[in-house]
């Protein structure tokens, strides 16, 4: 997949360009992702697909967001799951699931997946939030219920957008890279060392999982200045 550049300096719910402002370059930008990643995954589907990013501060969570918007644009059973379980940050972009227990609900049985999983305002676009931040992320994710949910969301799901911590900070990006079919790499201008982005993309080549590309955050762009690059 080449890698794509794009610049959006709104705030909060705003940044949804995908949903708001679907004849923006923006959104076209994300839209050009999503057919990239459909031509990549031609032999094998990438019906699961996690965001990451070496450093935190990416805009990985918004693109996670957008992307997911436009695979619900068409009319695509969409979910957008938020394992960023130490710094989540979906619930803010998608206010209505603020009441939601979400994973770690689920987890500890407190609810049941129907009532964890909110629809958002945006049609065939469900969220699965945090919940409650948990003590000990990594023993949550390495753990058997989790990979048991993730199983039942796969078969119920026509696609799956997982929004992750950062591949540098701690392990949890590369244990779940385990369970899903690609995983995409979020690069920010001017903010990501070049050793970082070629030690992320080490770790994750070490899972073994299809890295599906890298997606190319230039927080300094001016529209005019909008455009594709290898």
């Amino acid at each position: 997949m080449r890698n794509k550049k794009f610049r959006d300096k709104t705030s909060g719910k705003n940044k949804l360009v995908a949903k708001n402002d679907t004849q923006s370059p923006y959104a076209e930008s994300f839209r050009y992702i999503r057919s990239n990643i459909d031509f990549s995954g031609i032999d094998n589907e990438y019906k699961s697909i996690m965001i990451t990013s070496p450093d935190p501060d990416s805009g990985k969570s918004l693109i996670s967001a957008n992307l997911a918007i436009t695979y619900a644009a068409l009319d695509k059973r969409t979910l957008i799951i938020d394992l960023d379980l130490r710094k989540p940050t979906i619930h803010k972009i998608f206010p209505e699931c603020h009441s939601s227990y979400g994973v770690t609900g689920l987890l500890k049985n407190i609810l049941e997946i129907e009532e964890a999983i909110v629809p958002s305002d945006v049609p065939n676009l469900f969220v699965l939030p945090v919940g409650i931040t948990p003590a000990d992320p990594a023993a949550l994710l390495n753990s058997a219920k989790m990979k048991q949910l993730y199983t039942r969301l796969y078969q119920e799901f026509d696609c799956i957008i997982i929004d992750t911590p950062p591949v540098m900070s701690v392990a949890d990006a590369q244990t779940i890279s385990s369970w899903v079919d690609g995983s995409i790499l979020v690069v920010r201008n001017n903010y990501t060392k070049q050793e970082n982005a070629k030690k992320a993309l080490q770790k994750l080549d070490s899972t073994g999982v299809k890295v599906i590309g890298t997606i190319f955050n230039n927080t300094n762009m001016k529209m005019k200045d909008y455009y594709y690059g290898e």
